[in-house]
């Protein structure tokens, strides 16, 4: 699990900084949400949002992640995104003590950790951890507030995380939560 999250913390490193930083600006929020199906899951999403497919992923991008989801637009120089981990477990496991792994391993691994809050929420019909807290991915990076759902089914293991700036307006991390909260398993 400690390498998952080296490689996540690369993904988000490449989506977030690599390729995307054309442009400037504030991402405006919409009030109604679309419907995205994954396969395996759905998630509600700003219809402006960028998706970003496997097929479109940079080489450094790991397998496990399954799609990505940015503003159009730059705030303050980073692109406010949501993203999708599924990592194969080999047995199974709880959503909570999966959570509870991935919470540890971050204030573990991450530079500048602070949890901002941990709360469990109901995904579809199971308690999940919502774990919010800020971090660098390492010392010479931005630091980032990220919205993170852990969930299990059977033997695989789901991440959403939402990252931002910690000033990002209030509109959009609200919206950022709501996606990442809007995560349903089939």
């Amino acid at each position: 699990m400690k390498n998952l999250i080296k490689k996540t913390c690369m993904a988000l490193i490449v989506l977030l900084f690599a390729g995307f930083l054309a442009g400037c600006g504030e991402a405006a929020p919409v009030q109604n949400l679309q419907r995205y199906d994954g396969g395996d899951f759905t998630l509600e999403i700003d219809p402006t949002w960028k998706i970003i497919n496997q097929s479109d992923f940079y080489a450094e991008i790991p397998q496990e992640t399954l799609v990505a989801f940015t503003t159009p637009e730059a705030y303050n120089g980073f692109f406010i995104n949501v993203n999708i981990v599924r990592e194969d477990l080999k047995q199974h496991v709880s959503s909570m003590d999966y959570g509870r792994a991935n919470i540890n391993l971050s204030a573990q691994n991450l530079t500048d950790y602070q949890k901002i809050q941990e709360t469990q929420i109901d995904v579809g019909g199971q308690s999940a951890p919502l774990h919010i807290f800020q971090a660098r991915l390492n010392p010479t990076e931005k630091l980032i507030k990220f919205v993170q759902l852990y969930a299990t089914k059977g033997n695989y293991g789901y991440i959403v995380s939402g990252g931002m700036l910690p000033d990002t307006p209030k509109e959009v991390r609200d919206l950022v939560g709501a996606t990442v909260m809007s995560f349903r398993l089939k």
